[in-house]
């Protein structure tokens, strides 16, 4: 009965399933009926079925998986400080928090059960993570102390990393999507001479930039002077154009006045050359008794009588000036 019990079960076999993110794996144990240790890959999201006790079944996620190193014991994979420590270029002593970015390649899940382990933990402890400490290593420790601050650099060395990593952990049926160099720090002692460096080099900067921005509003300040003055300089020779048109107009005003007195004064010069002239010639005499008829018509004259009334001969009184005026005329002469 026991045997025939067992004879069933074999027939009716037992089986494995997988979810859509993970695959199977069923090892042979025996070679009875298969050939012993060969090993093959079940496809996600299925139900299998298979001879129960010669043969075994895994099953290995296909998701992302993340090894985490850095300094603090909470964060890491680890509980302690688990940052990868080395030696840069120039010598000093550099400590790097590094996430490395891998997963499984569904196609060889065989050879990962059969070279490294079947399951995530095995898998990361025995073989992606000495690894990848490795690589990092012989990769930045390639740079200088310096160039760690230069983020293309960082960048370009983990490129390099991961590459190098794939390639080593590609063998063992994994693969290496990304490798992100997190954080860095030196030791105490050459970390404070790095911040006190890099915060003279800021200092400067922050120098240069109030200076550039003081040169700026100088020049601001400068160039609204400037303005100021051409504004000023516009109305001074606006003011002057004005006085000066004023001066002009001031200048013509008395020139022609002084013309008209000019012309005035010479006519009168005139006149009084030809009154010359005229008592010069004959006649003189009959031009000034004329004169003086003039002025005298000029002025009413009275004839007052007294108690002895006597006759005013006009004539003899014509005579008398005739000759005073005569002899002012030699005199002026002399």
């Amino acid at each position: 009965m026991r045997g025939l019990a067992l004879v069933m079960v074999l027939v009716a076999g037992c089986g494995g399933a997988t979810h859509s993110t993970e695959v199977g794996v069923r090892p042979c144990a025996l070679g009875t009926l298969e050939a012993r240790g060969p090993q093959q890959v079940y496809e996600p999201g299925g139900v299998y079925f298979f001879l129960p006790i010669i043969n075994e079944w895994t099953t290995l996620p296909t998701s992302q998986q993340n090894l985490l190193m850095n300094a603090s014991p909470t964060e890491g994979d680890r509980p302690g400080p688990d940052d990868i420590a080395f030696k840069t270029k120039d010598g000093n002593n550099v400590f790097i928090d590094v996430n490395v970015m891998w997963r499984i390649d569904p196609r060889k899940a065989d050879v990962v059960v059969s070279r490294v382990g079947s399951t995530i933990g095995e898998i990361k402890e025995r073989i992606v993570r000495p690894l990848s400490r490795s690589v990092i290593r012989d990769v930045f420790n390639e740079i200088t102390s310096e160039q760690y601050y230069h983020v293309t650099i960082k960048n370009e060395r983990a490129n390099k990393a991961r590459e190098l990593l794939q390639k080593s952990l590609g063998e063992y049926g994994l693969l290496v999507d990304m490798l992100q160099v997190q954080q860095h720090r030196f030791d105490k002692e050459y970390q404070a001479a790095i911040n006190a460096q890099k915060q003279a080099e800021a200092d400067v900067q922050t120098l240069k930039e109030q200076q550039k921005s003081m040169g700026s509003q100088k020049s601001s300040e400068l160039e609204g002077k400037r303005i100021e003055w051409n504004r000023k300089l516009a109305d001074a020779e606006g003011d002057a154009g004005r006085e000066r048109a004023d001066a002009d107009g001031y200048f013509q005003t008395k020139s022609n006045q002084a013309k008209a007195t000019l012309a005035v004064a010479q006519a009168d010069a005139e006149g009084i050359r030809k009154e010359a002239e005229a008592l010069g010639k004959l006649g003189g005499d009959a031009y000034v008794k004329m004169q003086l008829a003039k002025q005298f018509a000029k002025h009413r004259v009275m004839l007052v009588p007294q108690s002895n009334v006597a006759t005013m001969n006009v004539n003899k009184v014509i005579e008398q000036l005739t000759k005073q005026a005569a002899a002012d005329k030699a005199d002026a002469e002399k």
